[in-house]
Parts: C-alpha cells; structure tokens; sequence
C-alpha cells in the first residue's frame, strides 16, 4: 500500500509499457515533483497500473495539464516561454535547494492549455 499526498504535487510523470518496454503493468514508475521552499522530486517505482491511472485521474480531476506522460499543475508554474510553436516550450514550477530552476518541457496543446489556464487566473 502506498499513500502519495496529491495536494502538494505540482508535476507527475507517468513512465508506462509504451515509454518504457522495462515497465511493466506492475512495475510502472511515477516521477513526482512536490511543492515547499524548495522543489523536490521523488521516484515511486513498481507503482501497479491502477495505482498510477488512479493517481493520475486525481491530478486531472484537480486541474492539472497533461503533456503527453507529464502531468502539470497550472497554479505552480513560475514562468513559462514558448520555445517553438511545432514543438512546445519549456515551464518552469520553481527552484531547487541550490537554486536552480526546475523546468519542464511541454508539447504545443498543452502550453497552449496551460496559457489559457493561467490567462484566466491572471485576471
């Protein structure tokens, strides 16, 4: 059994069969990037297949933004660029102990998901 507090999860990535040909239905992996003073990310491996839909259900059902495997909170990202309109751009959600930025890559729907969420908080 395992517990993973999804209140304070700001980034997931799913690693599936389809990623991976090593992962299997059983032993899938979740990276998980957590919220605080600093950003922290965590691995959780042989994460059953109902275990990691289940996790992610939760987070989508939470608002967050899926790119592809990732799965991203709207509210955590710091700053966010474009890098190319074919290919996506890169969103930063905060900053380590050593003070370097975390930063994720998305694909073009989902920045433009993302923008949206945030032009719609902003106001």
């Amino acid at each position: 059994m395992r517990y993973i507090n999804t209140g304070r999860v700001i980034a997931a990535q799913l690693t599936t069969p389809a990623e991976n040909p090593l992962v299997t239905d059983s032993s899938r992996l979740i990276d998980v990037w957590f919220d605080g003073a600093a950003v922290r990310k965590q691995l959780f491996k042989k994460v059953t297949r109902e275990e990691q839909e289940a996790f992610a259900a939760d987070l989508l059902t939470r608002g967050f933004v899926r790119s592809g495997n990732l799965l991203l909170n709207p509210a955590a990202v710091l700053f966010a660029e474009m890098e190319h309109e074919l290919l996506g751009g890169i969103v930063t959600i905060g900053y380590q102990d050593n003070g370097k930025p975390v930063e994720l890559k998305v694909g073009t729907n989902a920045f433009a998901e993302l923008s949206t969420a945030l032009a719609g908080a902003a106001r």
